[in-house]
């Protein structure tokens, strides 16, 4: 569970142009829709649909028009392990190679202080309703892991559901074997916060790159995938949002992840690889 300030949108008119493709009727051409990714291509599970936002991660740099790069320290206010951490920059970087991939590294800053990273679109593209699919490789969880999930700008606690936005997690890679938690979070993150969740099987996970994260969401339910199979499905509405959410993809120094990031190796194999990332509606 994780929560935090909205920054203003850079590049105002890029943003501008993004959120409107963004929300264009479907057929409309969509500068949200990298260039790179394959014509016609559609969800590994799930409903087809069009293609409204895409990056397949390719080139030299990150498209800061279309992802936020956080910096800000996230260690938890009830940690009692003296570790601090950080959402960094720095370890925010593309990798050229194989047709282009993001990389979000971990490192240690200092004795007990380490950072991860994080991309998101708020600001710059949501949406309600349709599927996401992320091709990522998460490191072994040593204290850190990795996580793909949307965010409402706003979660609301007066309904007693999801409906008025959640944090929806679609992988949360906090074990050392190969399973991970799908998680829904609503009602604010204060005395009213609920959340549901699943542990689901995820085979090679940790070994194998690379896997297919998903989720299909409609208004009456949700299917969590991965790699082209549903790991849960959701067909409570109270834990269904109906606003606009946005996609994040980090890489955490929770303490509630398994293992001890102090003897994480700190290097390639502490790295979170993400493909591409698409959205359908």
């Amino acid at each position: 569970m994780r929560t935090f300030p909205r920054t203003i949108a850079a590049a105002a008119l890029a943003t501008a142009l993004l959120a409107l493709a963004a929300h264009a009727p479907a057929g409309a051409a969509s500068t949200a829709v990298d260039p790179a990714t394959p014509a016609g291509v559609q969800p590994a599970a799930g409903p087809p649909g069009t293609l409204v936002f895409s990056d397949e991660f390719t080139g030299s740099a990150l498209d800061t028009a279309k992802w936020k790069v956080r910096d800000q320290e996230r260690t938890e206010s009830d940690r009692t392990d003296g570790i601090r951490w950080w959402y960094k920059p720095a370890n925010v970087r593309v990798i050229p190679d194989n047709g282009g991939n993001l990389a979000i590294d971990l490192r240690k800053l200092t004795t007990n202080q380490y950072a991860g990273g994080r991309v998101d679109t708020d600001g710059v593209f949501d949406y309600t309703h349709g599927t996401i699919e992320a091709r990522i490789h998460v490191p072994p969880t040593e204290g850190h892991l990795g996580a793909v999930w949307l965010q409402a700008h706003s979660m609301g606690s007066e309904l007693g559901t999801a409906a008025d936005g959640a944090e929806i997690d679609l992988l949360e890679s906090a074990y050392t074997d190969d399973r991970y938690a799908a998680t829904i979070h609503y009602d604010g993150y204060g005395t009213d916060h609920k959340q549901s969740s699943q542990i689901v099987a995820a085979p090679s996970l940790h070994t194998t790159h690379y896997h297919t994260i998903g989720l299909n969401w409609a208004a009456s339910k949700m299917e969590f995938t991965y790699d082209g199979t549903v790991v849960r499905a959701v067909t409570d509405t109270k834990l269904i949002s109906q606003v606009k959410e946005y996609p994040i993809l980090s890489h955490e120094v929770l303490d509630w992840a398994a293992g001890d990031v102090t003897t994480a190796p700190l290097d390639y194999q502490s790295t979170m690889y993400v493909d591409y990332v698409r959205v359908w509606q």
